[in-house]
This record gives structure tokens, sequence and C-alpha cells, in this order.
């Protein structure tokens, strides 16, 4: 663009020239309104901030205990619990163990009265045989004697004391020679009695001289009486008595 003039001079078109140039009242009034929403589009937007509250030391310290209690109580009642549960399972456990031991115990207890039980029956059978077999001397002794005074009495008639008193003697010199039961002595009992029975009259068989030997065919509890001349089973004081019982009879 430039300035039209009577001349053919021409000039550089400048901004000053479109300031003062004339615009229509319509015209300004719409710049001018446009140039007002441009600046309060511009414009920040006004925030209002509010101040965060003040605490004071005190408070602060107040908050830290608050939260170091509850942390704690939180922490103690959780510990509690699983003490508890530990506690529980652990008892449960010992009183599991302590139970299973008593019981042994009372079992091994109630094995180890019955032994000394069986132990002091036989114990008692050995310190009384001797005594058992005397009482027995006692008793075929005078059966022998009259049977023998008998029969001398048939052959040659009546014999005095003296001659009388003579085959006594001789009678008991006989029954002590070759005595009902002499040694040695065997005693045969069930292996199972024999394991742990022996170990515990070791003193006794050695005193009486008497031999033990396992025998599978004995039953458990049960023996065998074994010499040279001899045999008696089992109950031994039965057999005894009922011997005692038919000489006692024959005398009556």
């Amino acid at each position: 663009m430039c300035n039209s003039s009577d001349k053919l001079s021409w000039e550089p078109l400048c901004f000053q020239d479109l300031s003062s140039s004339d615009f229509s009242p319509l015209t300004q009034q719409s710049m001018a309104s446009q140039v007002d929403e441009v600046e309060c589009e511009s414009e920040p937007e006004h925030i209002d901030v509010v101040p965060a509250p003040s605490i004071s030391e005190e408070e602060l310290e107040q908050l830290k205990q608050e939260a170091k209690s509850q942390a704690y109580q939180e922490g103690f009642e959780q510990g509690q619990k699983e003490g508890f549960d530990s506690g529980k399972q652990s008892g449960y456990d010992q009183g599991y163990l302590v139970g299973q031991q008593q019981g042994r115990e009372q079992i091994e207890q109630q094995l180890d009265d019955e032994k000394k039980q069986a132990v002091q029956a036989i114990t008692n059978l050995i310190n009384n045989f001797e005594q058992s077999i005397k009482e027995i001397d006692e008793l075929i002794v005078p059966q022998l004697f009259d049977l023998a005074l008998v029969a001398a009495q048939k052959t040659v008639g009546s014999l005095s004391k003296v001659k009388q008193k003579q085959l006594m003697h001789t009678i008991n010199q006989l029954v002590e020679q070759c005595s009902m039961l002499s040694d040695p002595i065997v005693l045969r009992l069930n292996p199972a009695d024999l394991r742990w029975l022996e170990p515990m009259l070791n003193d006794d068989i050695n005193l009486h001289q008497w031999q033990f030997i396992a025998d599978a065919n004995v039953e458990e509890g049960g023996c065998k009486l074994l010499t040279d001349t001899n045999e008696v089973n089992s109950n031994i004081n039965q057999h005894w008595q009922m011997m005692s019982d038919h000489l006692l009879g024959e005398n009556h």
C-alpha cells in the first residue's frame, strides 16, 4: 500500500497512520469489548489458600504418645493371642508326652511287680524245698519201719526193743542215702519264663546246686522238677500233699 498524491512520489506506510485512521463508533466499541475480554481471560483465577492450623509442640507430643500407645496395645493384643495359641499347643504336647510316659511307667511297674511275685514264689519253693523233703521223709520212715517190722515179725517172730531201734536206724540211713529227691535237681521251665527268671535266681541256684533248663514243651508259668529217679510236674506242693494224705490215711 502507499499514499496516493498528485505527485508521482511515494512514502512507506506507517503504523501510526493506522492508529490515526478514523473508525466508526461501532467499530471502536467492538474493538474495546474484545480487548476487555482478552484482558479478563488473561487474568489468573484467584484461589483462597486456607492456612494450616498451627500445632503446638505439646499437642504434637501428645499425638505421638497416643499413636505409640495405640500401636503398643494392638501389638500387645496380637502377641497375647499368639502367645495363648502357642502356649495352648505347647501345653497339649507336654501333657500328651507326660501322659504317655506315665502310662509306660505304670505298665513297666505292673510287669515288674508280677515278675517279683513270681520270683518270690520260686525263691520260697527253693528255700522250703529241703524242709518239705524232710517232712516227706518223716512220713515215709514210719511207714517203712512198720512194713519192715511186720515182715520181720512174720519171719522171726516178735523183735526186742533194741532190735526195733536198730532197724529204725538202718531205715533212716537208707532214706538219707537214697532220698526220694536227691541231688542233682533239674528244673525245666518255658524259655520265656527262664529268660527273666534265671538272672534273678543266680544266688539261690548256686546255693542249692539246681540246674535250670529251657523246655518249650513246658507251658508258661509251669515247671518240671527232675532228679535221677523222679519227676514232679507243675504243682509240687499239691503232689506232696497227696502223698502225705495217703500215708497219713494208712496210719488210721
